[in-house]
């Protein structure tokens, strides 16, 4: 009964671990997409000169405006004006820490149930004017993807 037990255990620890990693992979893979895409605008794309620089992180980004059937359920459409400015000011902000450095390595990730969700988040180090920073930005999952929801 003890080897069974024992059994049980090890493979419920590596089932946990296994779906906590997937998640933490996930959460950096959709961060390195999005300050990337932040960092890189292309303004060869029509698209940009039509929606503005940061329409390709929308996606990426959580509604957080009024309309409560949307709020933390959905990501921003670029194309409306206050969820643009949204989309915007994430950007800006990557841009003003993260992609200010030459790289940038992953910290410490940490889930936590609040009432939007479970959120995933994962501390960012990087350089800036010579000095190491910590950003932690913070993700939902949204339509079953990680989109940011906060930057702290």
């Amino acid at each position: 009964m003890k080897k069974i037990i024992l059994s049980f255990l090890v493979l419920f620890t590596n089932i946990s671990f296994t779906q906590s990693s997937s998640a933490e992979d996930s959460v950096k893979s959709t961060f390195k997409q999005l300050a990337e895409i932040c960092r890189s605008v292309d303004f060869s794309d029509p698209l940009t000169t039509e929606l503005g620089a940061f329409y390709k992180a929308a996606p990426y980004i959580v509604y957080t405006g009024n309309d409560k059937s949307r709020k933390w359920k959905d990501t921003c459409n670029y194309k409306n004006v206050l969820e643009r400015r949204m989309v915007n000011e994430a950007c800006y902000r990557i841009n003003e820490t993260v992609n200010q450095s030459e790289d940038f390595k992953f910290g410490k990730f940490l889930t936590e149930t609040e009432s939007e969700g479970t959120w995933y988040a994962i501390e960012v180090i990087y350089n800036k004017k010579g000095k190491e920073k910590k950003n932690l930005f913070a993700f939902l999952k949204v339509h079953g993807r990680f989109v940011l929801g906060d930057i702290d």
